[in-house]
């Protein structure tokens, strides 16, 4: 079985002494994994994200397979700016670790492309697409949070609060006296192109850290980069 296809490089692990498994999400297969042999001066032109052609082949799907990879394209970079790596990093783990191998994702992958598609990238600005980008991922893996109106009354205005139980929104006039158990929408949820402050990101990274620990608990613990991501935001 062989399969050609492009996709995002996601990272590798050293598997023997000069080996690797090398992950990516591909375009038409989803996540994937294979054997690879990389030199040194390979190893150093992979980056995170970079756009790679590859080829893979094997038996059949069950199997590890061979693994090669051509970049395609660097990744965009936003030089100094360690958040907008750690970002990078976490949009990896986190397909690294909630996505099923050979499941085809392409809204996903999609969403990955044009959440980097910018030519000058300010931390607000990839701040807010990338909770969008989190957003968008819970609901592509069924856990989507519904934003749109109130799930009491059906209205579509003054929507205030989100159920933490069941990702529901309701409005202010209905979750009001239930304020203390539910989460206040923060403006970043509410537009991809609205300018907001850090302190709106990081509580949109809160609320949805809370859906991918309550969908995802096991794997949680072990989101390094995004829980990086969150203290380094803090500390801005």
């Amino acid at each position: 079985m062989k399969v050609i296809d492009d996709g995002f490089y996601l990272g590798s692990k050293k598997y023997g002494e000069s080996s690797f498994i090398s992950f990516i999400l591909s375009r038409k297969n989803g996540l994937i994994k294979g054997f690879t042999r990389l030199s040194k001066k390979e190893r150093n032109n992979f980056s995170i994200l970079d756009k790679v052609t590859f080829a893979w082949n094997s038996k059949n799907t069950d199997s590890l397979g061979y693994l090669k990879m051509n970049l395609h394209e660097i990744s965009k970079k936003n030089e100094g700016s360690f958040i907008f790596e750690l970002i990078k990093a976490s949009t990896s783990e986190l397909c690294l670790k909630c996505l099923p191998f050979w499941q085809k994702n392409i809204e996903i992958f999609n969403d990955i492309e044009i959440l980097f598609d910018l030519k000058k990238i300010q931390h607000q600005d990839i701040l807010v697409r990338y909770v969008w980008w989190e957003i968008l991922f819970l609901k592509n893996l069924g856990y989507g949070l519904n934003l749109d109106n109130c799930v009491v009354s059906g209205t579509t205005q003054d929507i205030c609060f989100i159920s933490p139980k069941t990702g529901n929104a309701v409005s202010f006039k209905v979750g009001k006296k239930y304020e203390k158990k539910l989460f206040k929408i923060p403006n970043c949820f509410k537009t991809v192109n609205k300018k907001v402050d850090l302190n709106d990101c990081i509580e949109g990274l809160n609320i949805t850290g809370f859906f991918l620990k309550k969908n995802f608990e096991k794997k949680y613990s072990n989101f390094i980069f995004r829980n990086e991501l969150i203290k380094k935001l803090k500390k801005v």
